[in-house]
């Protein structure tokens, strides 16, 4: 006999088969979304530099920079590349050539706009910057020599520094700045010699100096990087300094090393080699109970004309910096300027001293 056979109730929800079809929209959808915010984060943010060997990232401890007139994102691809922190970036006070817009553009009229874009673009990159107070404009220049205005006086420092500090101290939204010099190399680099002497720095130092700590206590404050290098004027200069209470006012001592090209483990008459300029410095400053003021040279380099000597010369600049203890930070110049000769990082190819330099970074990434 035969049993009628019905037809199962058909199920309420959808189908498996349509339900399948939705999770694989549903995962489509989000593979397509996240590859869109993944294209927009990596081409619109910089990738943060990390430290030497990629092991943390930028410290203030680290050693190693560059001085630099553009930090852009080549300059970050630099750093990812070498493991290196910080840069010494100079923008002047004032408009110094036809291509580059100075900061205070008339009396009391400042444009911020480039400083504010290069600051963020590092603070963004993890990149610590130093920054000179160089070159201020002809109105700010109350001090004369020779009958010729030439320098800022206390009181145009205090004033424009304290606006500096203030500006880029991490709070009023234009990212941070770590480090500020109180001059760049005009404190002792006038034409005329007698231009030189220390009483005409000393009180711009401490001016700056009170300034910057007044906007931003946790900035540091070094002295402008000595050019002259002339020994018995470094030794005059620094004594002055520290004889007359300057020494107070600064968190390290710095100066620029290029020796005329020459090599930098030799003195030549009165142009000292690299350790007889560092140890002048802190002997001096230790005569006057600073010994444990610290040393950053903030440029140093030598052309491309011979780049095994350049080689050499860097490593022989670097090892005596780290066993020094006294140097703290070493600033090379250059790596992204295309027509400087001292570029190691020239458009027809790196040279030696980049890769001298890598190498330097990974074997000693810190200085004890």
């Amino acid at each position: 006999m035969s049993q009628n056979v019905y037809p199962s109730p058909r199920p309420n929800g959808p189908r498996p088969q349509m339900l399948i079809a939705i999770a694989l929209i549903v995962v489509a959808v989000l593979i397509i979304a996240g590859s869109v915010i993944a294209y927009f984060v990596l081409n619109h943010n910089p990738t943060p530099t990390t430290g030497p060997n990629n092991t943390r990232p930028c410290g203030t401890d680290s050693p190693y920079g560059f001085t630099a007139i553009h930090a852009d994102q080549q300059l970050i691809a630099l750093y990812n590349q070498l493991g290196v922190c910080w840069v010494r970036y100079q923008h002047h006070w004032r408009q110094q050539k036809k291509y580059e817009v100075g900061i205070e553009t008339a009396p009391g009229v400042y444009n911020w706009s480039q400083v504010d874009s290069v600051v963020a673009l590092m603070n963004q990159a993890n990149i610590h910057i130093d920054f000179p107070i160089q070159s201020a404009p002809n109105w700010e220049m109350t001090q004369t020599c020779n009958s010729t205005p030439f320098l800022p006086g206390p009181g145009q420092m205090y004033k424009f520094a304290y606006l500096l500090a203030q500006r880029y101290d991490g709070k009023h939204g234009h990212g941070h700045i770590d480090a500020f010099e109180i001059g760049n190399e005009e404190y002792d680099n006038y034409s005329v010699r007698e231009c030189r002497t220390a009483n005409y720095y000393g009180p711009v130092l401490e001016a700056g100096y009170k300034a910057v700590k007044a906007a931003n206590p946790q900035a540091l404050v070094g002295m402008f990087g000595m050019w002259y290098h002339n020994l018995p004027h470094i030794q005059d200069f620094m004594t002055y300094l520290y004889s007359n209470g300057f020494g107070q006012y600064m968190d390290y001592m710095n100066f620029h090393y290029y020796h005329s090209g020459g090599d930098p483990a030799v003195t030549n008459n009165d142009d000292p080699s690299f350790d007889l300029q560092w140890q002048t410095m802190h002997n001096i400053a230790a005569k006057y109970s600073f010994g444990n003021k610290p040393i950053w040279v903030t440029e140093t380099g030598w052309d491309d004309s011979n780049p095994q000597l350049q080689n050499q010369y860097l490593q022989y600049v670097m090892s005596a910096s780290q066993k020094s203890h006294v140097v703290q930070k070493v600033f090379w110049f250059t790596i992204n300027a295309p027509f400087n000769p001292k570029n190691i990082n020239p458009k027809s190819g790196a040279l030696p001293s980049l890769q001298t330099f890598q190498g330097i970074v990974r074997a000693q990434p810190f200085w004890n």
